[in-house]
């Protein structure tokens, strides 16, 4: 019998095919400490009137089943459960494609056969918009990074081809993939034009002819985009020009789509002007997924579960590990921490039904032994990586761009359904969605105490991005509360706030995520 080290955890899940049934494949997560896994179980021992006056053995009678982890904020630690989380289909994510080639005589990716949804975002017309995707996890580094369609991609098709040029790789990863990343104006300069309004504060993206529909590439109202994309030497290119070429560039949140228009607020500042001149190149606008909660009579609704994979090794005989598993798990409670001066990390916190006693590696779950590795696992600081952070008006007057350290929690409230005649859960309960944040924020404006006391509905939206991509999260109302003055000797005078987001009266949500698989 050996010795299990906690530093030789393998820590593994899939989504549940149903609940408390594993999937077939299997990815790997980078914990940075395991809070809890597996079960708490309950026992009542029997305690009769004796002269022994002893207790008598008694029996199991209840059991819980969760799985805790605390892990760097990561891309892929994000995309893993934040659809879980937000009980939501993303938009869009049906963009993530598996590719099992790349070729070099025809510069196409080779994937499965694609559905009409699939095809219907990857467009082409010469001399006026792509479709542009993003390829990673090739060996050959000339087949990943941002790349422009070069035909129109029919139902059913297995390759898609692109005007860059490629290396032939027969065998990539298994976790090689090509997601959807945003759309080109190819250089036909008067093809989209940007119009700025100061007094409604928003933006307004027109094409002239050649897209009347936005909206078929999975661009939502609610869903941020980035006008221009990465020049390769840390610059943007292929944005508008106000005085100068690519002068005009950055976030902004979809107000409406119209017939061949795009209105935008939460605009960028560099964006806050008409494009005095047509751009000389060509003009990007840079998505990817959308994730926002909905009722549960959408068909985006989504309640996954997941099944988590713990190796322990050296549990077994002669060394040999042997794996548990952590069934039947609802997303219960998570929480994006922002610290100072620091990496940016995420607590997670399942509730399931079930834990599985430990087997031997030959009893492992369909699909465990070939787990993927993460692919985009660079951590994002919170100095360098945060594009965008701050507290606005509804109106997008500022309160306050000055924090210290932030929360984001959601949580579902999900509760175990246990019936007679079964140890465990037999079922799990799924309460209200909520958004709580917590923050500690420079005090430079005396409005925010007043927004605290009148109840003001307020706005937030904070941006983080690194080389895998970005995550643009949108709190469209929200009350501020709490209002703590914090007075440390020597230092600035800080305010402690605590925040509920509440439905958008507009969007009818209480948050907007949305990822980037590329930025500037």
């Amino acid at each position: 019998m050996g010795r299990v080290l906690t530093n030789n955890l393998g820590l593994a899940y899939s989504i549940e095919s149903a609940l408390g049934t594993a999937g077939t494949s299997w990815q790997y997560v980078e914990p940075n400490e395991v809070g809890r896994f597996g079960t708490n179980i309950s026992k009542v021992a029997r305690n009769p009137i004796s002269k022994n006056r002893q207790r008598r053995k008694g029996t199991v009678t209840d059991l819980d089943s969760a799985v805790e982890y605390q892990a760097d904020w990561t891309m892929s630690a994000f995309e893993d459960f934040v659809e879980g989380f937000c009980f939501a289909t993303a938009i869009n994510a049906d963009m993530d494609i598996a590719s099992t080639a790349a070729e070099t005589t025809t510069d196409t990716y080779t994937v499965a056969a694609l559905t009409a949804a699939q095809s219907a975002k990857l467009e082409f017309s010469t001399g006026e918009y792509a479709t542009l995707i993003y390829a990673r996890g090739f060996t050959n580094s000339g087949n990943n990074g941002l790349k422009s369609v070069d035909a129109d991609i029919a139902t059913s098709a297995t390759a898609i081809s692109v005007a860059e040029n490629l290396v032939d790789e027969a065998s990539p990863p298994a976790n090689a993939r090509v997601e959807l990343a945003g759309l080109r104006s190819l250089a036909a300069a008067a093809d989209w034009t940007w119009d700025w309004d100061g007094t409604e504060k928003t933006g307004t993206l027109t094409s002239a002819a050649d897209i009347t529909d936005f909206s078929q590439f999975g661009l939502t109202v609610g869903q941020f985009i980035h006008i221009g994309s990465p020049d390769g030497s840390g610059g943007v290119t292929n944005a508008f020009e106000n005085a100068a070429a690519n002068d005009m560039y950055g976030y902004a949140r979809i107000k409406t789509l119209g017939t061949g228009t795009i209105v935008c607020d939460k605009v960028d500042a560099a964006l806050q002007f008409d494009d005095a001149v047509a751009p000389t190149t060509a003009v990007d606008i840079m998505f990817g997924k959308f994730i926002r909660n909905v009722d549960v009579d959408d068909t985006d609704y989504l309640e996954r579960s997941f099944q988590f994979e713990a190796e322990w090794e050296n549990l077994g005989s002669a060394g040999a590990s042997e794996f548990e598993y952590a069934k039947g798990n609802y997303c219960n409670e998570v929480a994006f921490q922002l610290p100072l001066a620091d990496k940016a990390t995420v607590s997670f916190g399942f509730i399931g039904t079930d834990t599985e006693s430990p087997v031997a590696s030959g009893s492992r779950k369909s699909g465990a032994s070939t787990a993927l590795n993460p692919l985009m696992t660079d951590a994002l600081n919170t100095s360098a990586d945060i594009a965008r952070l701050r507290v606005t008006e509804t109106d997008e007057t500022s309160l306050t761009t000055d924090f210290k350290s932030l929360t984001i929690t959601i949580g579902n409230n999900v509760s175990p359904e246990k019936v007679l005649g079964t140890l465990g859960a037999s079922y799990m309960n799924t309460g209200n969605f909520m958004v709580d944040i917590e923050a500690e924020l420079l005090f430079t404006n005396g409005d925010v105490v007043d927004r605290i006391r009148n109840n003001t509905t307020v706005t937030m939206d904070f941006i983080v991005k690194n080389g895998d991509g970005g995550v643009a999260v949108d709190v469209p109302s929200l009350t501020l509360g709490d209002g703590t003055r914090n007075l440390p000797v020597n230092e600035s005078v800080t305010i402690q706030t605590t925040s509920e987001a509440h439905e958008d009266e507009t969007l009818g949500t209480s948050i907007g995520i949305s990822t980037f698989p590329y930025l500037p």
